[in-house]
């Protein structure tokens, strides 16, 4: 074996799955040159995770590569329920308050190559056959110790070590980090396979019989996945290589009634786990997705907490890198991701512990509440928003604030009430140009790497109001590229006197001022994942740019 030394590099990520691919091609893309290294030989030819769910399909869309995962995907519009074969409750996704209101079906291995194919416009590779070994950290940087596929052993150095190294985490390990939980007390089946059968091919189902669960995603044409839990099969003991003849077996004794099942690509037991983490790293080193995460995949919610992950810390990361932000940063990445990841865990667990319920009368008060609770509007909504991920925020994270007093003072302009607030997630909204012959959506406004700067001129902008939005324009033209500009006009006529701003647009039936809040001039700074990082009103600029000292250094 021989021993070299490379040359530094800012960032190591250490595994290639869909968490560490996108951590890569989110640090290319705000100019941060990562290294990336896995010690598989080869991408997952398997399925594996296969929801991506709409926060996640926003994000890709803000990368720029969400057509082509839409255009290899499957779109599932809605989840099913069933007592024994007989419908229980269903619920749509049309509701939902996304650009994609829709859960999207595809393999892993089909987005890893998507991932992939985007990291390699950067003119970057994965390396494959190389495995971390050992960390050690410094005040000041990372040395990595890594073997090669040639046996070779590498000490390289890095200002930051990012593991994306799934469930058996060499990252977490290294760091000595308790990784808290237990398995679930039996195995199940896993089959993906040709479906030919009365219920929608297009639908999440899930199917209840007092023997076990069963669980149906929809791959793509007539092709899915069938979960099999399997009630009497102690996890303690090791299960032999299961044959079609036990899908069918299991398909007649629950009453899901079929035409064919048949040519597999993949036949396996498996067992469920629920584990986490107590923190997402530790000094120069963090951990993404599966490495400080995992849980039951009924929710399909692992690999977009994971890709999540990824993009949170990616842009921080970048920041800080080039010397634009202080490094307390990235504490902000611990606080915000830790508490999302233990409501995906408990979210997760409760689905499943739900799901499996074996006590006939337990079981009963289930169906019938769930039968009951499918059929109210708002409890559909919020059940079908958080599963989907739209619904978690960072409103407690020490990065965001708020200097807000609301106004009712406007003739004619009703507040909803419910305004976003500090830390909340933005959906998308159309938008006109001031001549009318143009139109944009919000979110193609915000794709990019910076922090957008949204300023609401309000329904009637006084002269002092529309005086204060010039300084504030003037006073962001300190940060350069950091902040992005556009100006919202909320009125019928555009008023005298706006200050100039190169993205100028009219808010189509108010409808952001609304949303937002926005009755007097106003501002919300928007962070690079979507999120509403400081919100003003009345619009100051003093008061905008004591938020910005907080998080970027000017020099």
């Amino acid at each position: 074996m021989t021993d070299s030394k490379s040359s530094n590099v800012d960032v190591l990520i250490v595994g290639a799955g869909p968490t560490g691919l996108t951590m890569a091609c989110e640090l290319l893309r705000h100019g941060i040159t990562p290294r990336i290294i896995d010690k598989a030989l080869a991408p997952t030819d398997k399925s594996k995770a296969f929801a991506i769910h709409p926060r996640t399909l926003e994000l890709l869309d803000n990368i720029g590569i969400v057509d082509t995962f839409l255009s290899q995907g499957n779109v599932c519009n809605a989840f099913d329920m069933y007592d024994r074969g007989e419908p229980l409750a269903n619920v749509a996704f049309d509701s939902l308050e996304s650009k994609y209101p829709f859960v999207l079906m595809l393999a892993q291995s089909d987005t890893e190559k998507i991932l992939y194919e985007h990291l390699k416009t950067y003119g970057i590779e994965v390396e494959r056959e190389t495995e971390l070994k050992k960390i050690k950290q410094t005040d000041g940087d990372v040395e990595a110790t890594l073997t090669t596929q040639y046996g070779s052993s590498e000490i390289m150095s890095c200002k930051y070590l990012v593991g994306c190294d799934g469930a058996h985490s060499r990252t977490r390990h290294q760091l000595n980090l308790d990784f808290k939980g237990a398995p679930y007390p039996n195995y199940w089946l896993l089959a993906d396979c040709d479906l030919d059968w009365k219920y929608p091919m297009f639908h999440l189902s899930i199917f209840i019989h007092p023997t076990g669960v069963t669980a149906y995603f929809p791959l793509k044409s007539d092709r899915g996945r069938l979960m099999f839990e399997l009630a009497d099969a102690p996890i303690k003991e090791e299960m032999a290589l299961p044959i079609m003849d036990d899908v069918h077996r299991l398909m007649e004794e629950r009453g899901i009634e079929y035409n064919n099942v048949s040519n597999p690509n993949w036949l396996a037991y498996f067992k469920l786990h629920h584990r986490m983490v107590d923190r997402y790293g530790y000094g120069r080193v963090f951990l993404c997705g599966d490495s400080a995460h995992i849980h039951s995949p009924l929710g399909g919610q692992g690999m977009n907490t994971g890709i999540q992950d990824a993009y949170n810390l990616a842009w921080k990361l970048a920041l800080v890198l080039k010397g634009k932000s202080p490094e307390t940063l990235l504490d902000s990445y611990n606080t915000e991701r830790h508490r999302i990841g233990e409501e995906v865990v408990s979210l997760a667990d409760t689905a499943t512990k739900m799901a499996t319920i074996h006590n006939p009368v337990l079981s009963a008060i289930r169906n019938k509440m769930m039968g009951f609770l499918s059929k109210i509007t708002p409890v559909q909504e919020k059940i079908v928003s958080t599963l989907t991920q739209l619904e978690f925020h960072y409103k407690d994270s020490p990065i965001v604030d708020e200097r807000w007093f609301e106004s009712r003072e406007v003739e004619g302009y009703v507040p909803h009430g419910n305004d976003l607030k500090a830390g909340e997630r933005i959906k998308d909204y159309s938008l006109s140009s001031t001549c009318g012959k143009e139109s944009t959506e919000l979110f193609k406004l915000l794709k990019g790497y910076e922090h957008e700067l949204l300023i609401f001129t309000g329904s009637e902008p006084e002269d002092m109001e529309i005086q204060e939005l010039s300084k504030i324009v003037e006073a962001v033209k300190e940060y350069g590229s950091l902040i992005e500009t556009h100006l919202l006009i909320g009125t019928e006529e555009v008023p005298d006197g706006l200050p100039q701003v190169l993205s100028t647009w009219i808010d189509n039936h108010h409808s952001m001022h609304k949303d937002f809040g926005a009755a007097k001039a106003s501002l919300y700074l928007i962070r690079p994942d979507g999120y509403i990082a400081f919100r003003n009103q009345p619009a100051s600029a003093s008061d905008l740019i004591e938020y910005m000292l907080t998080i970027f250094n000017i020099q």
